[in-house]
């Protein structure tokens, strides 16, 4: 297991494993997604006015493309505002924090976000894709 210790194999194998990650995890829930949707919408809402409101109607199903493409596109976003303050926190545990030197953004909060972008722009792709 050397080769994990290289960033360089590391941190393209650990994108792929989340892209993977997300998209099973968007084709698992898809075949759920018609009767979870059908149940919200059908729970009693009372609005600021006191009156019951009506959520919507029938729900669509969704394609599994399009909802690992969701899937894909929520990961995405956490790894936008998530990753940065979890890859920080994981950094200063490894390798201490040096408080005599000025704050310089790294890596190590900046490929999370870039991670998180591609996520979004593959999420997209394929939520496009799947609605053609």
């Amino acid at each position: 297991m050397a080769f994990w210790s290289r960033p360089l194999i590391r941190r393209p194998l650990l994108f792929v494993a989340g892209l993977g990650s997300a998209a099973a995890a968007g084709l698992l829930f898809q075949p759920h997604w018609v009767d979870l949707c059908n149940r919200i919408n059908s729970r009693e809402f009372v609005g600021w006015s006191g009156q019951p409101v009506t959520r919507g109607g029938e729900c669509a199903p969704v394609s599994p493309m399009t909802m690992s493409g969701n899937f894909l596109i929520g990961f995405g976003l956490f790894m936008l505002v998530i990753g940065p303050i979890i890859f920080s926190f994981a950094h200063v545990l490894k390798h201490g924090y040096d408080w005599e030197s000025s704050r310089v953004e790294t890596a190590v909060s900046n490929l999370p976000m870039l991670a998180g972008i591609l996520y979004i722009a593959a999420g997209a792709g394929l939520a496009i894709w799947g609605n053609a």
